[in-house]
C-alpha cells in the first residue's frame, strides 16, 4: 500500500451559510488534501503529519480524519493548544475572503524538534505546502526542509504547492528565498498562475511552469483559473482546457480539489493530460457546495 504523508495546519472553519448564519467545520489546505485523497483512492494509506490540542474542536478533527480513514498517528497532541481557525465570507459570485486566527495554532512549534517526522525511507510520497512553511517556525522549516531533502533522495515523491499567502510571510523576497530552497527536492510542483506570479519572474502559467522547472522541479502544473492550465514534464508542455461547473457556490478549497484528483489519478498510472483532467473535474465539483469539503457518506451505503 502506498505511504501518503500530508504535512500541514488544519483549522476549524466557519461559514456564513446562509449569510448570516455560521456553519462550523475544519479545512486548511493539508486537511483538505488528505481528505479529498483517501475519497479519490481509498487504496492509500494517507497519514496527516501535524498538531492539534486537546480541547473540543481538536477531538472533532480527529473523529472527522478517522471517519474519512485518515491515519491520525502523526497528529501530536498540545495540551491546553487550540486549533487556528478562518472565517469565509462569500459574495454573490462564490468569490471568498477569509478572516484568520492563528494566534495559538498548535501546528506552528511542530516541527520544532527535528526528530519528530518518520524515517524518510517511511513515506512514499510526501505532500506539503507554502501555508505549512509559512507558518511553521524558522526551526521548523528547515526541519521540514531536511524531511524533503532525504524522501528526495530516499527515491519517494515530493509533492509541493507553492500556495502563496503574502500575509504570512515577511515579504515576497522571504517567500522566494525559502521556495528557491524548496523547489530543487521537488518532484511535482502544483502551483496558481497568481502564486507564480509573486514567486517567480514568470507572467504566463507557460513562463511560471519554466521558472519552476529552471528551479529543479521536474513536474509542473500551473492552473489559471477559468483558463486551461499547463503542464511541463520532461520535454512536454500541454495545455488541458477546465471543465466548466454547473454552478459556482464557492471556490473554498478548489485549488486543494484539483491538487487531489490530479495527484490521485498519477499516483495511478495516469498521464499528465488525464491527470490534469481529473484535477479539473474535482474543482468543477468542489465549487458547487458551501465550505472546504463536501459532505460525505462514510458507510457505504
Amino acid at each position: 500500500m502506498t505511504r501518503l504523508l500530508v504535512v500541514g495546519e488544519p483549522l476549524v472553519e466557519l461559514v456564513e451559510d446562509p449569510p448570516g448564519t455560521i456553519r462550523r467545520g475544519f479545512g486548511g489546505d493539508a486537511l483538505n488534501l488528505a481528505v479529498q485523497l483517501k475519497r479519490a483512492s481509498p487504496d492509500l494509506k494517507v497519514l496527516l503529519a501535524s498538531a492539534v490540542g486537546d480541547g473540543s474542536d481538536s477531538e472533532g478533527l480527529l473523529a472527522l480524519c478517522r471517519d474519512e480513514g485518515i491515519d491520525v498517528s502523526l497528529l501530536g497532541r498540545v495540551a491546553g493548544a487550540e486549533l487556528g481557525s478562518y472565517r469565509v465570507r462569500l459574495d454573490a459570485a462564490g468569490e471568498r475572503s477569509f478572516t484568520y486566527d492563528r494566534r495559538a495554532s498548535p501546528f506552528r512549534g511542530a516541527l520544532d524538534d527535528g526528530d519528530v517526522m518518520p524515517d524518510a525511507g517511511f513515506a512514499d510520497v510526501l505532500c506539503f505546502s507554502g501555508i505549512a512553511v509559512a507558518v511553521l517556525h524558522d526551526a521548523g522549516r528547515r526541519t521540514l526542509l531536511a524531511y524533503a531533502t532525504s524522501v528526495h533522495a530516499c527515491g519517494g515523491t515530493v509533492v509541493y504547492d507553492p500556495n502563496h499567502r503574502p500575509a504570512l510571510w515577511a515579504d515576497d523576497d522571504e517567500a522566494r528565498a525559502w521556495t528557491r530552497r524548496i523547489v530543487p527536492v521537488v518532484d511535482v510542483l502544483l502551483a496558481s498562475t497568481e502564486d507564480g506570479r509573486r514567486l517567480t519572474d514568470g507572467e504566463t502559467p507557460g513562463a511560471i511552469a519554466g521558472a519552476f522547472r529552471a528551479m529543479g522541479a521536474r513536474e509542473v502544473v500551473v492552473t489559471d483559473g477559468a483558463n486551461p492550465c499547463v503542464v511541463a514534464v520532461d520535454d512536454a508542455v500541454l495545455d488541458v482546457a477546465p471543465i466548466v461547473p454547473d454552478r459556482v457556490v464557492d471556490t473554498t478549497g478548489a485549488g486543494d480539489a484539483f491538487d487531489a484528483g490530479y495527484l490521485a489519478t498519477r499516483l495511478r498510472g495516469g498521464s499528465p493530460a488525464a491527470s490534469a483532467a481529473a484535477g479539473h473535474a474535482a474543482a468543477a465539483e468542489a465549487v458547487g457546495h458551501r465550505g472546504a469539503l463536501a459532505p460525505w457518506d462514510t458507510t457505504g451505503d
